[in-house]
């Protein structure tokens, strides 16, 4: 990581942002009472990450995230809030697409070393955009027409086996939708299907909490796209999906049929775009950074028991 990595903190209290400049004086410290001057600062400089709170007046940290990632895309997203909304940290997810959630008041160290792995993700996707750059042209991706089977494939897991059935019916004209009630199962499916692309979960499962599910699904795949659908209204959740799962979206029901439809042609889109450029797979990114998990689990059960013993370790958000 380089002492002369950018970072940008956004929030409407002064002294909050004296207190971070102080506690980040050995970088380049930009700071931002509002999301308009904040958006004004990434247009002008190439930020490698941005800390944002979430309740401020006129634009909220997800809307000014939002802006952020039209406006410079290679920036580390990071949220910070002393509220648990869950709907903030939903948005967070679904919208934004930040790289952590960070609750106020922070722990000065785990703080530091969120940002500081934040600032060597920047610096190794910027390496690998510029080497991509330099690299003979390949071609572009093609996008299936509406009408078209899809090479890629998805998979469902819920308790329910007539949710199932309607995810299949209304998928498989266009995926090869693979369906089932066990989590284990599941895991045990995908390397031998390497064309899914997508793996969608309800939260309450057997065996294992769809969310744990996932979390694991995430680390021994991280290619694979994730997305957790529940009924829960559960903040801690939703940011331990963020922090520990890397999860692309979150979904709570009941939501319109016609939600999921776009939110797995975007899962579709995402999974092309980071085989395309690894630079924007940020779960690999981390993983080759720290050792999350171990790679060589045999089943779901002994990844879940190695995860936990590193979530309940981390020195990170």
């Amino acid at each position: 990581m380089s002492s002369q990595s950018k970072l940008l903190f956004v929030d409407d209290e002064p002294l909050i942002l004296q207190s971070l400049s102080v506690l980040f004086e050995e970088y380049t410290v930009f700071t931002a009472e509002s999301g308009a001057s904040a958006l004004e600062i990434l247009k002008q400089h190439a930020i490698d990450v941005v800390i944002s709170d979430q309740r401020m007046p006129q634009m909220s940290g997800i809307d000014f995230l939002r802006f952020a990632k039209e406006i410079s895309p290679n920036t580390i997203r990071i949220l910070m809030t002393g509220y648990a909304d869950l709907q903030a940290v939903v948005d967070s997810v679904n919208v934004g697409e930040i790289f952590r959630y960070v609750n106020k008041p922070w722990n000065a160290e785990k703080l530091k070393e969120t940002v500081r792995f934040a600032c060597t993700v920047a610096e190794q996707r910027r390496a690998m955009t510029a080497a991509k750059t330099m690299s003979p042209a390949v071609p572009s991706l093609q996008f299936s027409q509406a009408d078209e089977k899809s090479e890629y494939e998805l998979l469902f897991v819920d308790s329910n086996p007539k949710h199932l059935e309607q995810f299949k019916s209304f998928f498989e004209p266009k995926y090869k939708t693979h369906i089932t009630t066990s989590p284990v199962e599941a895991f045990d499916l995908i390397p031998k299907r390497i064309n899914i692309a997508v793996v969608v979960a309800d939260s309450t499962l057997p065996e294992i909490e769809g969310s744990d599910f996932l979390i694991a699904v995430k680390d021994k795949y991280p290619s694979v796209v994730t997305v957790l659908m529940t009924g829960s209204q559960d903040a801690k959740q939703a940011i331990r999906m963020i922090n520990e799962g890397s999860v692309y979206r979150y979904l709570v029901k009941p939501f319109p049929r016609e939600s999921l439809r776009l939110t797995i042609e975007s899962a579709i889109i995402n999974f092309k775009l980071s085989k395309q450029n690894p630079a924007t797979n940020l779960k690999a990114m981390e993983k080759s950074f720290f050792r999350s998990g171990d790679s060589s689990a045999r089943s779901v059960e002994e990844l879940l028991r190695t995860l936990r013993g590193a979530a309940s370790a981390r020195t990170t958000y």
